[in-house]
Formats: structure tokens, sequence, C-alpha cells
């Protein structure tokens, strides 16, 4: 009954992690897989992204992904309210070493909408493609046994149309950022993912990924001298799935000097049915380093004794030096 348990497990999170898109729970670490209208929103001239998880590694193989990025403001002089981007994905779940693999090119624009420039608009784009690939060697089947013991050398008696897939995606996005003032932010947005309903089935018949939604808030506010709150929520829809995750971050500042800036933060985070999440981190000066654990709550959690995911992020952002020239003038006035 044990291994039977976790074949339906394989195939039920299987058949699930295929019609659903890579999705973090520190979705406000991972810019460019939230909006591409977040491209380039960072204090800075460059930013590097990273982001891994590691899933249900208590019941069956783990689910592993894995996302970098790099973003570059001001990258064209012409056109300064230009951001650009790249994003680069990996996935694998299951005990068939289901892959995914994605690159994708992000373009936002912002504009300030008001006279003080609290109040900037944005607008992003982003093309992508995917290729995905599946092992069906890792998979046992009935034919597979014989009579005694399971015996891999015996045909499965399967004969599959390919085992590999490739399509182009489109994503746009909308956000507005709103600074209450120098120490306070608030920001909302909203993206639309498979634009483009690719077709993601391994067999002849025709399975679309349908158009994921991401409906988000998040602030970044000052409570005392060096106190900070970092609410956030998101909603994400795709198809008949649903997702809700809410919480926050208090961040304590060590050090608030430029050259030396340092905080240290904690929170906890909630997504509905289905994870607690326990978040820390530490920012030193232009690094960010954070990690979270899912403690799971949803139905599975037998077979999972409530263990979920294992999530890290680092952020480097980096800022060109530019020297400030100061003119003195050579003769005095009066000459």
């Amino acid at each position: 009954m044990k291994y039977i348990s976790l074949l339906l497990f394989s195939i039920t999170v299987g058949l699930h992690s295929w019609a659903q898109d890579i999705h973090f729970s520190q979705f406000y670490k991972s810019s460019l897989n939230l909006n591409p209208a977040l491209t380039g929103s960072f204090v800075g001239d460059y930013r590097f992204n990273a982001n891994y998880r590691n899933q249900w590694a208590s019941i069956s193989e783990p689910y592993r992904t894995f996302s970098a990025s790099v973003e570059a403001n001001h990258l064209i002089k012409s056109v300064p309210n230009l951001r650009i981007g790249l994003l680069i994905m990996n996935d694998e779940a299951g005990l068939g070493g289901l892959t995914n693999t994605q690159i994708n090119t992000s373009f936002a624009y912002l504009k300030k909408l008001n006279s003080d420039s609290s109040l900037v608009g944005k607008a992003g784009v982003q093309f992508g493609f995917s290729s995905k690939r599946i092992n069906f060697d890792r998979f046992t089947f009935d034919s597979q046994y014989n009579g005694r013991q399971f015996d891999q050398t015996l045909s499965n008696g399967e004969n599959f149309d390919r085992n590999s897939l490739s399509y182009l995606n489109v994503n746009t996005g909308f956000g507005l950022e709103y600074f209450l003032e120098p120490k306070k932010l608030i920001e909302i947005g909203i993206s639309l993912f498979n634009l483009t309903n690719p077709n993601q089935s391994f067999e002849k018949v025709s399975s679309g990924l349908d158009i994921r939604t991401n409906i988000y808030a998040k602030a970044d506010l000052d409570l005392k001298k060096k106190l900070d709150l970092l609410p956030a929520v998101l909603y994400s829809t795709q198809s008949a799935f649903k997702e809700l995750l809410f919480g926050t971050d208090l961040r304590y500042h060590l050090e608030k000097r430029t050259l030396l800036a340092s905080s240290i933060y904690g929170g906890i985070w909630y997504r509905t049915s289905d994870a607690i999440i326990l978040t820390a981190g530490l920012d030193y000066f232009q690094w960010n380093v954070g990690l979270s654990y899912d403690i799971n709550t949803s139905q599975l959690q037998t077979a999972s004794q409530r263990q979920g995911g294992l999530e890290l992020s680092l952020t480097y952002i980096f800022r060109n030096y530019k020297p400030t020239f100061r003119r003195y003038k050579v003769c005095p006035n009066f000459m």
C-alpha cells in the first residue's frame, strides 16, 4: 500500500504541475516571474537575481526549480525610461523527470504620472521560448511484472509519440508605484502569462497552457527608526486553479549608512489551504539573501509529514559610481 500511495501521489502532483506554471513562495523576490512590468524596478544600474526551490523531498523524487535573471536600467541612453531583462528557468518535476526549461526576454517602460514623480506607471512585455522533456524510461508499468517481481528488462507495452516539445510564449503586465513619502512605498500590479495558449501535450491530442493571471500588492513601510513592515499579497488564477498567498516580513536595520547598510528580517506567510511559510533574510549593502520554508497544511500533510518546500533567493544590485566634478573659478571676480 505504501508504494501504491506514492505512485498515486506522483501521478496526481505530476498532472497538477503540468497544468500550472512555475511559482515561488518568495514571489516578491522574483520580479520577472511575477510581472514583466517590474523589469528594472530597483535603484541601481544592474540587478542579478537567483531563486531555488526544492519541494516534496519527504514523499518522492524532489521537485526542483531554479530561476536566474539579469536586468539593466538606462542601457539604451536614447530611451532612458526603457528597462531590459533576461530570465532563465529550469524545473524538474517528479519521478518521470519532467523537465521544463524557459528563456524569456523582458521589456518595461516607466512613466511618471504626476508633477512630483510620486506616482509611476509601468507596462511590460515578455517574449519566451520553452522546451519540455520527459524520461519515460523512469516509469514502471504492469506489463513489466513477470508474475513474481518487477522486471525492467520487459517491454512496457507502450508507444509514446514523443518525449520532448517546444513552444513560443508571450506575457505582459502593468503596475503602479506610489511613494507616500521617501520611506514609504506601495505597489500594485496585474500580469497575464501564456497569451499564446501554447500546446504542451506530448501526445497527438491538443492541451493548451491556460492563461495565468497574477494580481498583487506590496508595500515597504517604516514603523520606527530602525524597523520596517514589508507586507504583500498575491492572488493567482489559472484555469480551475486558484492561489492566494499573503503575509509580511519585518526588517530591522543594523546600520543605515549607505556604504555599510545592513539589515535582518523575518516573517510569516500563508498560502490558503496549502502551507504556512516562514521566512528569514539578510541585507548587506548591495546583497540580499532570503530563506523560506513551507510547512504543509493541506490534505497531503499525512504523507508529507508537514514538510513542504525549501526556497532560497539571492539578489545583487550593481551601481555605477558617477563622480561629481566641481568647477572653480580661476580668476577672482574683480579681474
